[in-house]
């Protein structure tokens, strides 16, 4: 009798523990991992997903910014994670195609350690000069270039940043001779730009369309396929003869690699909803930012290609970890 009820209890707790595991998902707090400090436009795009996150997944998405080595700490500590769809990463292009050509050594392997769950965002680029340039137009600029080369400097957020090697291709196909000044930031890059100790700068959109709209800068270009509702007057890059220079960074979900297929299915579906919620969708397509909500069988190649891509440009021009 005594064996018999021993069977029964060993059972009753192995049925326990196995519906314990079998608990449907998500059934506690998510953290999503943004590789940059707080405040950004990737911190800035993560919140407002987590807040419909949350929403759509019954559980409380909390964003965690984990800043250091151009994306590269944040990134890591997501890839050594449990393989449990609790701990997420959101990223830009920099620091998951381009730093790991760049940088001396990696603690992880970005095609390996991280599953691909979704490509989110496309964001276009736009060239910003200070309010108080004498160039109004793109063609003014590119004349003033040629006119003087060597003599006119560009601003970056940073040596192997997105924004450094959208220029730098900007550079190549309009064939210029303008010198890269690199920053620590966004920050400090805008402010010589408007302060006229730089010439120029290629920035996401939603970055420098505040500055734009108060009149602080001046936009001659934007790297989208079609014109931004709201910069209708600043023409296209293709527009303007460099068809080559459609350019965007962008914006993505990954997970720890091996995370169950079910998960990295109920979190592309999860954030593909969210970023089509009117209030996002109306804000993105105003800023000219493209919702891609791709599959996770297509983000993967997509960031292998991209990291292709711009790192052979990263090694042509000399970009490195500063």
């Amino acid at each position: 009798m005594r064996a018999s009820i021993q069977s029964v209890a060993a059972l009753a707790l192995t049925l326990a523990a196995a519906c314990a595991g079998a608990q449907a998902y998500p059934h506690k707090p998510i953290r999503m991992v943004v590789p940059f400090p707080a405040g950004g436009p990737v911190d800035q795009t993560a919140r407002a997903l987590g807040a419909k996150l949350t929403t759509a997944l019954g559980q409380q998405v909390i964003v965690d910014n984990k800043g250091g080595a151009g994306g590269v700490l944040g990134a890591d500590s997501v890839a050594k994670a449990p393989a449990d769809g609790y701990t997420l990463l959101f990223s830009s292009a920099g620091a998951l195609s381009i730093v790991p050509n760049i940088a001396p050594s990696m603690p992880y392997n970005p095609q390996k350690d991280l599953q691909a769950v979704t490509q989110a965002l496309k964001v276009p680029a736009v060239l910003v000069v200070a309010a108080t340039s004498k160039y109004q137009t793109f063609a003014e600029f590119l004349s003033g270039v040629r006119a003087a080369p060597d003599k006119f400097n560009y601003a970056s957020a940073g040596s192997g940043t997105t924004p450094h090697l959208q220029a730098e291709l900007l550079k190549r196909e309009a064939k210029l001779a303008i010198n890269h000044i690199p920053y620590r930031g966004a920050a400090p890059a805008l402010s010589d730009l408007m302060g006229g100790q730089v010439d120029m700068m290629m920035a996401d959109v939603p970055v420098v369309l505040p500055l734009i709209q108060a009149g602080k800068l001046r936009a001659l270009a934007v790297t989208s396929g079609t014109r931004i509702p709201i910069l209708k007057d600043v023409p296209t890059t293709a527009e303007l003869g460099l068809p080559k220079v459609e350019v965007y960074n962008w914006y993505g979900m990954l997970a720890p690699a091996n995370t169950p297929s079910d998960v990295v299915e109920r979190l592309y579906r999860a954030v593909g909803t969210a970023l089509n919620a009117p209030d996002m969708k109306n804000k993105f397509t105003q800023q000219g930012v493209e919702i891609v909500a791709s599959k996770p069988d297509e983000f993967g190649p997509f960031i292998f290609a991209e990291t292709a891509r711009w790192g052979a440009l990263a090694r042509s021009v000399g970009a490195k970890m500063e």
